[in-house]
């Protein structure tokens, strides 16, 4: 076992264990948010599993960055505030472990924290990362604060635009809605803040940032495609209910809460896939080759 592979294994497990210190409660937080929001633990495991596997293909680059850490007492004002920030989140537990947001953000720092203490010289390399996976965290509950209302009134008006095209006799009242099913169930629902586009948003946005990095595009095409994807899915989220609508009035409430998470997550992967392949025949930044390319001559001016 080569010495960066030794240094990453000990990384990752100073910090997990130092995790047990600065946010002890995330799991138990976790759970019961994703239980009141999709009813299990599951949605959260495909999200961990990606973002795990978009780190994992920059073990090149990480690799190359642990092989130049030069001892332990390198860096050492870097790993002197690395060891802060962990000693910070340590005493800090009792605060952030009040809500799943905090928590996860302390999860994140420690995990940063520890790698300027014991990897230094990967910080610039991690930071990005460590960045947009505490934005991931914190932003859901950020949008839902400040803009949850709104949302659910444009879901609300395009959801009941949509279903007003399929015929199916349903009765609205603000963002609420009821329906007798063909099986004669009475089908009832809310459009709430967590179930208007919400999470996918976020979710798209966080892995726009890491597609970014990774595949090094320009800022304009980033930027247009976040606002082009935010758009997006708004309306495809309006497309969700709407299907939803349709199950429940076809086969009844249990049949729409069966497949309530599934909907959503073929969307979403059907949205991400035609996504990544519009992002990848996007530009790529003047001053961001990507390794093992040449740089092309610059074109003629016109005239």
């Amino acid at each position: 076992m080569g010495k960066e592979l030794w240094r990453f294994l000990v990384w990752v497990t100073a910090a997990a264990l130092l995790c047990f210190l600065t946010a002890y409660n995330f799991p138990s937080l976790l759970s019961q948010s994703l239980s009141d929001t999709f009813g299990s633990l599951f949605p959260a495991i495909p999200f961990a599993a990606l973002l795990t596997a978009i780190f994992a293909l920059r073990w090149g680059d990480l690799r190359e960055k642990l092989s130049e850490e030069r001892g332990l007492f390198s860096e050492p004002l870097v790993r002197l505030v690395g060891a802060a920030v962990v000693l910070f989140l340590v005493f800090s537990a009792g605060l952030t472990g009040t809500s799943v947001v905090l928590s996860g953000i302390a999860v994140v720092l420690t995990f940063y924290g520890s790698s300027l203490a014991v990897i230094p010289g990967a910080r610039r390399l991690i930071l990005p990362y460590a960045a947009t996976y505490a934005f991931g965290v914190a932003a859901p509950t950020i949008i839902q604060w400040a803009l949850g209302d709104p949302l659910v009134s444009v879901s609300t008006a395009l959801s009941t635009w949509v279903v007003s095209l399929t015929g199916i006799p349903i009765t609205w009242q603000g963002p609420q809605f009821a329906l007798v099913s063909r099986t004669g169930d009475l089908v009832s629902a809310t459009i709430t803040p967590g179930c208007s586009s919400v999470i996918s948003v976020t979710t798209f946005l966080g892995l726009l940032a890491l597609m970014h990095f990774d595949m090094k595009k320009d800022v304009k095409s980033t930027a247009e495609l976040a606002v082009g994807g935010v758009v997006a899915l708004t309306l495809l989220n309006s497309l969700r209910i709407a299907i939803l609508i349709w199950v429940g009035y076809s086969s009844g409430a249990a049949a729409l809460w069966d497949i309530h998470n599934w909907v959503g997550y073929a969307i979403f992967l059907g949205f991400y896939m035609v996504a990544l392949v519009i992002y990848s025949r996007m530009g790529v930044g003047k001053d961001r080759i990507p390794r093992g390319a040449l740089p092309l001559a610059p074109a003629p001016s016109p005239g």
